[in-house]
């Protein structure tokens, strides 16, 4: 099943294009860091793909110290020469960011790239029957790591750094879409409209937010119950898609696309066609009111 789409071509699995293996995608002495990095998560394939491109320095961010050490185990062994990093911290603590933001700095230096993709999916369930503190946590950790980020993490940026949020497309699609879904969807409404503003706020710093598309988590797995052994295949992307399409979004390649929304699955080539169209419209690929600004 295909979502509508702003290219023609619409991946559900990574393609030539974004091969992090790409001379041009290359991330050779950058410094990385992956928040939600933890195995069986769209974080630890993004760490793996920065580490095929080549970063030299990739920092692991996530609740589980095992989980973590099996993304850092996996990757050492897939490329020997990367340095890896384990930070334990929870994103939605104030303290427990600042620590992780201190001792990266500390044992890798400043970072070149960021990508977050750490985030709760509650239960399903209507908003009369939802579990008050269930349904806030979406909001704890999807929406306040916003503003840690900026005060622990954004001061060790180095010149001409990324940030990349992953949300979802449950943002801006309707209800119908995802009934149940109501704390996540709205949480991570509220992240893409702080990314904007991460980027008002410090012109320099690239960011994109990003829909990796629907990858089977263990984050998912879990939020789905009994549902997740009927759950269709047909739907699920591969993990390597949004990896891989982030690695892309990191490289010169997509300085057009600085503050925009995208969804992992649109194809490049056709988004670098169309530069001039999206350059040109400053609304376009943005969460705003349909219409807007009405001329």
């Amino acid at each position: 099943m295909n979502h509508p789409s702003f290219t023609k071509t619409y991946h559900k699995a990574s393609y030539p294009a974004i091969d992090p293996s790409r001379p041009e995608l290359s991330a050779k002495d950058k410094t990385v860091i992956v928040t939600g990095a933890g195995a069986g998560g769209i974080g630890a394939a993004v760490a793996h793909a920065f580490a095929k491109a080549g970063a030299q320095k990739i920092a692991l961010v996530g609740r589980t110290e095992a989980t973590l050490q099996q993304t850092k185990d996996a990757i050492v062994q897939a490329h020997p020469d990367a340095t890896v990093y384990v930070a334990v911290a929870d994103v939605s603590k104030a303290e427990s960011v600042g620590l992780a933001a201190h001792n990266i700095r500390v044992e890798i230096g400043a970072w070149n790239v960021f990508a977050h993709c750490a985030a709760v999916l509650p239960r399903a369930t209507t908003l009369v029957g939802a579990d008050e503190d269930d349904w806030f946590s979406a909001f704890e950790t999807n929406v306040k790591f916003s503003a840690h980020f900026a005060k622990h993490f954004l001061p060790k940026r180095r010149p001409n750094a990324t940030y990349i949020g992953i949300n979802a497309g449950a943002a801006h699609v309707p209800p119908s879409q995802l009934p149940g879904a109501s704390a996540y969807s709205a949480s991570k409404l509220a992240a893409a409209k702080l990314d904007e503003y991460l980027a008002y706020e410090n012109p320099e710093l690239r960011v994109f937010t990003v829909h990796p598309g629907i990858v089977l988590t263990n984050m998912a797995r879990k939020a789905l119950g009994d549902k997740k052994d009927s759950f269709p295949e047909s739907i699920l992307d591969a993990p390597e898609l949004p990896a891989n399409f982030l690695v892309w979004l990191a490289s010169p390649e997509a300085d057009f696309l600085r503050g925009r929304y995208l969804w992992a699955n649109w194809d490049v080539e056709e988004l670098i066609a169309r530069k001039a169209e999206i350059e040109g419209n400053p609304h376009l690929l943005t969460i705003t009111l349909g219409g807007w600004p009405f001329k």
